[in-house]
């Protein structure tokens, strides 16, 4: 049996900006899932999508993409259907001798930190043109934590054809576990290499899925709107909000997830308020589970229950009635940029359906147009 290097990563590393960021790093696949998923309220629609993509050298211009539409890809499924409860989760692959061989993002709603885990990768390693995509699908197959009742989708993306071993089960043995699971496997090969093309059609039949080609490159051109430095510069408002509650692991890690934010370009960030404009409305809700500022301003969480040391710094010193005082401050701070907002993200959407030809045939447009054939079956 090879010694495969398998890491699966909770926390947030992001190299964009010198922030404290928390990484915690789990034994590789010690209770065989990665978390145990939450339940869903019944009038909500569990969609569960996991992008499987190749990390070597030659897919920098698809990673690159990929970071700039995977906004774009979770709102658009808001968009599809306004119930969606969406979970997402990635597994990026290599080969034998890389830096890693798989490194896996659990299922999650925590679209902040899908992001910037995202925002860490790098298109390195490789060198020979098979790569694991056996380890790839085993991982997105059998390890992510599918929830009972969803839609299930996988995104294989790559360049190069499978490497078996026989150290993993073969990519037609998990893809066919993956049909019986009701978990649909799509497969968009990046080039022109037939090798590829044969082996990403055969998983994508048995799969249950679709074949799709796109550039080498990703083929993404993202549509720059006169609207996204005002939806940029609200959604940092929203942000500016929030009162994180916990322990320095749980700040830290918060902050890592701003950081990759705030490196973000206009469009992008523009992308994440749309994303956050098309969730379900509720009087004084954030953004992140850990922001209690929702909870105060509906009443279902009370300010004198709140351990002072798990406050920011500069709310600790305050007494009970100033500290109500400022969050109530906050939550209406809140509630008008998100009104405004949601009037801004609208204007924004006519102006991208006028210039939707613009947008190509690329990486997120064909991961769009699967998911709206899958969402109205």
């Amino acid at each position: 049996m090879i010694d495969r290097q398998r890491i699966a990563t909770f926390g947030i590393a992001t190299t964009a900006v010198a922030t404290v960021a928390l990484a915690l790093w789990l034994k590789p696949w010690a209770s065989g899932s990665l978390t145990t998923p939450k339940p869903t309220p019944s009038d909500t629609h569990r969609i569960d999508v996991v992008f499987a993509v190749d990390t070597t050298g030659s897919m920098g211009g698809l990673l690159d993409g990929a970071k700039r539409t995977v906004w774009s890809i979770a709102s658009h499924i808001r968009e599809v259907d306004k119930n969606a409860d969406v979970h997402i989760g990635l597994v990026a692959y290599k080969d034998l001798g890389d830096v890693y061989v798989t490194k896996d993002y659990p299922l999650t709603s925590d679209m902040d930190g899908v992001f910037a885990e995202l925002s860490t990768y790098t298109a390195e390693g490789g060198g020979d043109v098979p790569e694991d995509v056996d380890a790839a699908l085993d991982d997105a197959v059998h390890k992510m934590a599918w929830r009972d009742g969803a839609k299930k989708m996988i995104f294989l993306v790559g360049d190069a054809p499978p490497a078996s071993r026989g150290e993993v089960p073969k990519f037609d043995v998990s893809a066919r576990d993956a049909a019986k699971a009701g978990i649909m496997i799509n497969t968009i090969r990046c080039g022109t290499a037939s090798d590829t093309a044969e082996a990403w059609q055969q998983i994508a039949s048995i799969g249950a899925g679709e074949f799709s080609t796109i550039q080498q490159n990703g083929g993404v051109q993202q549509i720059a709107t006169p609207y996204d430095q005002k939806m940029a510069e609200l959604s940092r408002t929203i942000d500016s909000t929030a009162v994180i509650y916990g322990d320095a692991a749980t700040r830290g890690a918060y902050e890592g997830k701003m950081a990759a934010q705030a490196a973000a370009p206009a469009t992008v960030a523009a992308d994440r308020a749309d994303y956050y404009a098309k969730a379900p409305a509720k009087k004084g809700g954030g953004r992140a589970k850990e922001d209690v500022v929702g909870g105060v301003a509906t009443g279902t969480v009370a300010v004198e229950s709140l351990d002072k040391d798990l406050l920011p710094a500069d709310m600790k010193n305050k007494s009970t009635d100033e500290i109500k005082a400022e969050i109530s401050e906050r939550a209406a701070k809140r509630d008008a940029a998100q009104a405004e907002l949601a009037k801004v993200s609208k204007e924004r959407a006519e102006y991208l359906k006028a210039h939707e030809k613009e947008a190509g045939d690329g990486f997120d447009v064909k991961v769009k147009q699967t998911v709206d054939r899958e969402l109205a079956k």
